[in-house]
């Protein structure tokens, strides 16, 4: 009985897709490259590798909220708010000293006021409005700072318009303080400071990292 020929080996077999693949369920053949390997069995970019495809990357949840975190120049904005609280402090006890060693009468009666608006304007100068006025810008110095570290809106508001007082306050005493004689000029240099302090304060309070974070926290 005779035997059937082999069949002749198909030359475009190794050229077919699939080929030299091993099927489902099979272990990969040894020197064959697998899935996610190049043919020298290095891993390809993209199987099991962190960051994106095409030098993209890495998927960040937090990157698309939108929010805003807590800017550095807001620690600026808090020292700046002390510094003209000191200010402050340092020219309310240099009036106070000037009040007690000045005759505030005399002075207005030499500048052509009757006896009577001398003495009144003398006491509304006096030692206990002083400390009133130190009490109460204390208190708002100190609501300011509680609230701006907070990140609230309405303490930049309200510090503003503070500042913005400050300034103009300042400006007009330094016409008066030269009544005061030596002591009338560290009055004088501590207004100077203290109206660039506060500019500085507004400025700083309104500038875009600042502004961003207080607008958000009004939003919420």
């Amino acid at each position: 009985m005779s035997t059937t020929p082999n069949e002749p080996r198909n030359p475009d077999y190794g050229n077919q897709p699939g080929a030299g693949q091993p099927n489902p369920g099979q272990p990969n053949p040894v020197g064959q490259p697998g899935p996610g390997q190049d043919p020298q069995g290095a891993p390809q970019h993209g199987y099991g590798q962190q960051g994106g495809k095409y030098g993209t990357s890495e998927y960040n949840p937090n990157q698309y909220t939108g929010m805003v975190e807590r800017p550095g120049l807001l620690d600026k904005l808090l020292k700046l708010t002390l510094l003209s609280a000191a200010l402050y402090i340092l020219w309310s006890v240099v009036s106070l000293i000037a009040n007690s060693v000045t005759d505030l009468a005399a002075f207005y009666r030499e500048q052509g006021l009757s006896s009577e608006q001398a003495e009144a304007f003398a006491s509304s100068g006096g030692v206990g409005s002083t400390i009133t006025g130190l009490v109460i810008g204390l208190l708002l110095y100190f609501l300011v700072y509680r609230g701006l570290a907070k990140g609230k809106n309405w303490a930049r508001i309200l510090g503003t318009v503070f500042a913005a007082l400050s300034i103009l306050s300042y400006l007009f005493g330094i016409f008066g303080a030269l009544m005061y004689g030596g002591l009338g000029i560290v009055l004088i240099v501590i207004s100077i400071i203290a109206v660039v302090v506060n500019i500085m304060w507004i400025v700083t309070a309104f500038k875009t990292p600042n502004s961003a974070y207080f607008a958000q926290n009004s939003r919420r």
